[in-house]
């Protein structure tokens, strides 16, 4: 009696050292980052989690991305998506949920090993406490997120029921087992794939082959509800989330090393107190070696933590969802979030071509053409968090595009200027949907991302299919070769492009620029285009292309004033217009000069057309730049005259009839923002012959004349060509078209290979050529008409058709999967085709005006797989709950 009352006290005291533990567990969590969320894989899961398990109950899903299959979602569907779904619904702050949810993980990674090494008699009751401490630790100090934590955590229950000792059934054992896998859920597949590895060899090293059966029998079964979606993800064309190996690999181990170190600690312990050492030194060492992995959690604050979303985020896409306007939002950035979490309206991606226009800081009609057929009624730009690209590159790439900012929410954010943290800017009228005549239509030989070119070469006001798309489909389109792949067949158009134009290094706030070599970004091809064309047979072709200007000397004599004073200096900071020396004396206050750096003695030459009596300098400040304090003025190569610049900018000194002043700059004023700029002045006003300094006259033509524009050599064979440009465009980057002109209005080339060079002249650098037969891409009477779409659930779609003399496409903005089945309205079903390269599409012959329904097929098997994983999951569990003792599962 004494012995049963000793044991049961036994057993009361280490119940409440688990306890403790747990709590200790939890105390740990609450103590990471308190008050803050943490980033983690899915932000909606804590944001939003009852939209995004909404949307995880189908496979398409038309809110992201221009529409998608659904990557891992329905892999939160149990227990995790619950469990932060009926937190949400308490309204639990998210932060605190978050730690509950962290808690839940380490508390049953820690009670999972703790009744494993219980169960096989590991160690004994102090180092089977201080290894579940570890095992429930040591994921959390090494960073890991919760989702690839869980596996590692459920991973000894799942091995414990078959290993639990008395009279338990078989049927029982396999169950409960199966259950415990079903709890890991379907997001970490491999991982959690891999708990079932050390259950596997015991079963088999036993020889209990018929259990090993009946166990993965009801391990399939009880995984229905996420392996039939995982496996629809592979048929049509989605691949899994790649998983981190490390995570994994502890899966596989975990178990094993912990219930090992359980066994060894205590045969360590034995050893050291054979060997004379304190019984307490082992202890205290695993003690010691517990708090140092508990130790990172403890000191270290995650990156990216935050308190909550941010106000203005949640303003912003409330603004957007009041909006009647069709059409889907686009962010500018890396990462939707958190506006995905947050906004109804779908969301647009972010294409290659997309990224390498508005990177450039070059804005142009195709870029708001490029978005208006992708169905993009508003862009985001965030400013709250830094970026690979200048914020000043995409407002000047989105101000030149003609695409206004309608709305913006926030304080300054981490962009320099400091713009409000959310901006919202309006493209104009787009629908989702576009009936596409076959006489607008061209097949394009090459990649999706030359699509928006070729398209603008060829007038803007058509589409694109890839000619892979085409064949079979569509034969005989016009054909359309690209540099990123000949074609085979005669081309009516080859299109040659700069996939990467690079960036200025002064960019624009309306007429200011502001310059930094940082901003600056190369071109692949800085000196124009070169290819080899094939052709099977002769033809013959007009050439006509778009221009950049290029930094250098011939642009900035574009920009020179007759009878202006000029100017040059020591060095410049940047190389374009903007910041040459001339722009210290043009009278514009958006222009500047700016030293170089690493310039130990900077000077500005000030040269006027004609000898003047000057009295005195008054020097502006860059913007950049520090302003100039003291200065050594040379005229005409005299003698030296050092001087002082007052509060006001001036520099007086006795008239002084001269033709150049040389101003070297020995002492310099930095400015709040610029302490450590060189120095830099805006203008420099010379008093007595200010009126010599001339201004740039923005509109003023660059002289026209047959050769102007960028050279081409076909074959060898000169040609000349001509472009038509105002000094701000030069100034400001912007596009100009050029074309051939002279004796040589077109080129004949004959069948086979040619090569064509198209190089940077006259300041001009080409950045695209068509060539294109005569008369091919005359507007067509046809038009693209815009048409509405109607989603009554996410997996189907309604499409009132306008009447058509001819065979048409109908395309859709949202990505191309062959899930999707389309039928007019006789009921007949459309052949889908990929418009563009990648926009969802199908093949209307002519007729009346009709009504297209379309839905994704493969949805019906999602959910009905989820329906059978939810009736195969209660069948287990059922199973486990009833047949608790009998007759075990013979081998």
């Amino acid at each position: 009696m004494r012995r049963l009352k000793a044991g049961s006290s036994e057993q009361v005291v280490w119940r409440a050292r688990l306890v403790l533990g747990c709590l200790a567990l939890i105390a740990l969590c609450f103590q990471r980052a308190p008050g803050q969320i943490v980033p983690d894989r899915r932000l909606e899961l804590t944001a939003g989690p009852g939209g995004f398990l909404s949307r995880a109950l189908h496979l398409w899903d038309p809110h992201t991305a221009f529409g998608q299959l659904q990557s891992d979602a329905y892999g939160y569907l149990f227990p995790m998506g619950p469990f932060h779904w009926l937190l949400d619904t308490l309204s639990v702050p998210d932060w605190i949920t978050q730690r509950l949810w962290w808690s839940l993980v380490l508390c049953v990674a820690f009670l999972g090993i703790w009744k494993l090494c219980n169960v096989l008699q590991y160690g004994v009751p102090w180092t089977r406490l201080a290894v579940a401490l570890l095992y429930a630790v040591v994921p959390l100090a090494f960073g890991g997120l919760p989702i690839e934590v869980w596996p590692l955590a459920m991973a000894p229950w799942v091995l414990l029921p078959l290993v639990a000792p008395g009279t338990r059934s078989g049927w029982w054992r396999v169950s409960w087992s199966a259950v415990a896998f079903a709890l890991i859920g379907g997001a970490n597949p491999v991982a959690g794939v891999a708990t079932l590895v050390v259950p596997a060899v015991w079963l088999v090293s036993r020889g209990r082959w018929k259990l090993t059966v009946a166990w993965l029998g009801f391990v399939v079964a009880a995984s229905i509800w996420w392996l039939v979606p995982l496996l629809m993800q592979f048929r049509y064309g989605a691949a899994p989330q790649s998983p981190r190996w490390v995570p994994v690999a502890a899966a596989v181990v975990g178990v094993p090393l912990a219930l090992a170190a359980a066994h060894y600690l205590r045969r360590l312990t034995n050893l050291s107190v054979s060997r004379g050492v304190h019984r307490r030194v082992v202890p205290v060492l695993v003690t010691c070696l517990a708090v140092a992995a508990a130790l990172p959690v403890m000191l270290a604050r995650p990156d990216g933590a935050f308190a909550a979303i941010p106000q203005h985020w949640e303003d912003a896409a409330s603004w957007l969802d009041e909006q009647t306007t069709p059409g889907s939002v686009l962010v500018l950035s890396s990462s939707s979030e958190p506006l995905a979490a947050l906004v109804n309206r779908p969301l647009a991606a972010l294409t290659n071509d997309m990224r390498s226009r508005i990177d450039s800081g070059v804005g142009d009609p195709a870029l708001r053409q490029e978005l208006t057929r992708d169905g993009i009624r508003y862009v985001v730009v965030r400013n709250d968090v830094p970026d690979d690209t200048p914020s000043l590159a995409i407002h000047e790439s989105l101000a030149d595009s003609g695409i206004g900012r309608v709305a913006y929410f926030g304080p300054p954010g981490q962009s320099s200027p400091p713009y409000p943290s959310v901006e919202i800017y309006d493209v104009g009228a787009t629908t989702p949907g576009r009936l596409i005549p076959r006489s607008r239509l061209v097949a394009v030989g090459g990649t999706a991302d030359d699509v928006p070119t070729v398209v603008t070469a060829l007038g803007g006001q058509g589409a694109a299919v890839l000619r892979a798309d085409a064949n079979g489909k569509l034969d005989d389109l016009p054909l359309i070769a690209t540099d990123s792949q000949q074609t085979d067949g005669q081309p009516s158009a080859v299109v040659l492009r700069n996939a990467q134009i690079g960036r200025s290094a002064c960019l624009h706030v309306g007429a200011r620029a502001l310059c930094s070599q940082d901003q600056a970004k190369d071109s692949a091809e800085p000196n124009g285009l070169s290819r080899s064309v094939q052709l099977p047979q002769a033809a013959t072709y007009q050439l006509r292309g778009t221009a950049l200007p290029r930094d250098g000397e011939a642009l900035e004599r574009l920009l020179s004033v007759p009878g202006a004073i000029t100017a040059t200096a020591s060095s410049r900071a940047v190389a374009a217009p903007e910041g040459r020396p001339d722009a210290a004396v043009d009278r514009d206050l958006g222009t500047g000069w700016l030293a170089a750096p690493d310039d130990p003695a900077p000077s500005l030459t000030l040269k006027l057309p004609v000898a003047s009596d000057v009295h005195g300098l008054r020097f502006q400040a860059y913007l950049n730049g520090s302003r100039p304090a003291e200065v050594v003025l040379y005229f005409d190569g005299g003698a030296p005259l050092p001087a002082t610049v007052d509060a006001g900018g001036y520099v007086r000194f006795a008239t002084r009839h001269t033709r150049t002043v040389r101003i070297d700059f020995t002492a310099t004023k930095p400015l709040q923002d610029a302490r450590t700029s060189p120095v830099g002045v805006t203008e420099v006003e010379v008093l007595g012959a200010d009126e010599l300094r001339k201004a740039v006259a923005p509109q003023r033509r660059i002289p026209a004349y047959c050769g102007n524009g960028p050279t081409v050599r076909v074959d060898g064979v000169p040609a000349r060509t001509q472009v038509a440009a105002t000094m701000r465009d030069l100034l400001q980057r912007r596009q100009v078209t050029f074309s051939l002109c002279g004796q040589m209005s077109t080129i004949p080339l004959r069948s086979g290979l040619h090569q064509v060079e198209v190089h940077a002249n006259g300041g001009l650098v080409p950045i695209e050529t068509t060539l294109a037969k005569a008369g091919f891409g005359d507007v067509s009477v046809t038009p693209v008409q815009g048409v509405d779409v109607w989603r009554p659930n996410p997996t189907e779609l309604t499409v009132e058709v306008p009447g058509a003399d001819e065979q048409s496409v109908l395309a859709v903005a949202q990505n191309y999967n062959e899930g999707w089945e389309a039928y007019d309205g006789s009921g007949q079903k459309l052949t889908p085709i990929r418009i563009g390269g990648w926009q969802q599409g199908w093949v209307l012959p002519a007729g009346p005006e009709q009504v297209v329904t379309a839905s994704f097929l493969p949805d019906r098997t999602y959910r009905a797989g989820l329906l059978l994983g939810l009736i195969a999951l209660l069948s287990v569990l059922a199973t486990a709950a009833f047949f608790t003792t009998g007759r075990s599962i013979r081998r």
